[in-house]
This record gives structure tokens, C-alpha cells and sequence, in this order.
């Protein structure tokens, strides 16, 4: 389905998240929360050209018209060659790998190090939508996690951001004892 770029004043912080309009979603087979795979053929860059993103439906019309799909602002910023009226195609998409993992959790299973790294991964880059996140943290929840996983899912969490170098010592004030890196 080709789709017209309509930019949304507005930003969805972390998500990628995008706006169809009903008649659209319903053409597509897609419902609210589902995903769509973007290719914008206008873009140079692979990362631009082709994305997934989470669907939001408008039933009023008042955001989307039909033919169109509201982008946000955070995206346009984001992908390059973005623009209003720019048309993109736009399909049915799978949910990322990691939510097989994250389904596993909540039937009570042991995740692997690599399945947590991707679900942290995925969290990161907004490829989960906030419902995918709130099924993980309840599946934690309800069966709590061991001390390796426990372990992976800090070590995961320290590589998706920004690590803070505090110089060689480091001082803990709560005692004396100094930890040099």
C-alpha cells in the first residue's frame, strides 16, 4: 500500500511509533499495536529506507485521511528524506524476534543471555511498543528471574545507553575502601 507522508506536531519520545488512518489499517489487515514494515525508496540509507514501525489507529479522521500516514516528529527528524506528501510504501510486518523471547517469560521459562540482550535491544531502539515492554516486566513479575538472568539483564542494560567514566578512582561513600577501575 503507498501512503503519503503526513507530518504530526507532536513527539512519541523512544517509539516508533506511527498514525493510519482506519480504512487503512483495516485494508492493511492491521490493528492498533501491530507493526508495519516502511520502505521510503527516496532515502539513500538503508536505515531510512527501510524501518518497522507501531501502529496507532485514527478513527475520526481527523489526524490521517485515508492515503495517508502521520509520522512524527522525532521520526521525521530521524529518518532523512522524510517529508510531507512524500509517498512510502507501507505492509503488514512480524514483531521483532525478541517477542518470542518475551512470550517465553511469561509461560514461565528461562531466557539465555542473547534473548535478554535482545529484548533490552529492542527496548532501546523503540522496536517494542509499550505493550510489549509491560508483557515483559509482568512476566518478571509473576516468575521473577534468576541470578543469571538477573546478571544478563544488567549487563544488557549498561550496554544499550551511555556508560559514565568517573576517572581511575572511585569512592564509595559509604566506606573507605577505594576501587580502581
Amino acid at each position: 500500500m503507498k501512503l503519503k507522508v503526513k507530518e504530526i506536531n507532536f513527539e512519541t519520545g523512544n517509539t516508533k511509533d506511527v498514525v493510519l488512518n482506519v480504512k487503512d489499517a483495516q485494508e492493511l489487515g492491521q490493528k492498533a499495536g501491530e507493526r508495519v514494515f516502511i520502505k521510503n525508496l527516496q532515502s539513500k540509507s538503508i536505515e531510512d529506507k527501510f524501518w518497522t514501525a507501531i501502529i496507532q489507529i485514527d478513527y475520526s479522521n481527523t489526524i490521517v485521511q485515508p492515503g495517508e500516514i502521520g509520522i512524527f516528529l522525532d521520526i521525521i527528524r530521524e529518518k532523512k528524506n522524510l517529508k510531507n506528501n512524500v509517498q512510502i510504501s507501507v505492509k503488514p510486518a512480524e514483531p521483532p524476534e525478541s517477542f518470542k523471547y518475551i512470550q517465553k517469560k511469561i509461560k514461565g521459562n528461562k531466557l539465555k543471555s542473547e534473548e535478554i540482550n535482545s529484548i533490552v535491544s529492542d527496548a532501546a531502539s523503540g522496536s517494542l511498543s509499550r505493550i510489549d515492554l509491560a508483557a515483559f516486566i509482568t512476566g518478571v513479575s509473576i516468575n521473577g528471574m534468576d541470578k543469571e538472568e538477573m546478571t544478563a539483564l544488567t549487563l544488557a542494560e549498561t550496554k544499550s545507553g551511555e556508560i559514565f567514566y568517573f576517572g581511575m578512582d572511585v569512592y564509595d561513600k559509604h566506606s573507605t575502601e577505594i576501587y580502581n577501575s
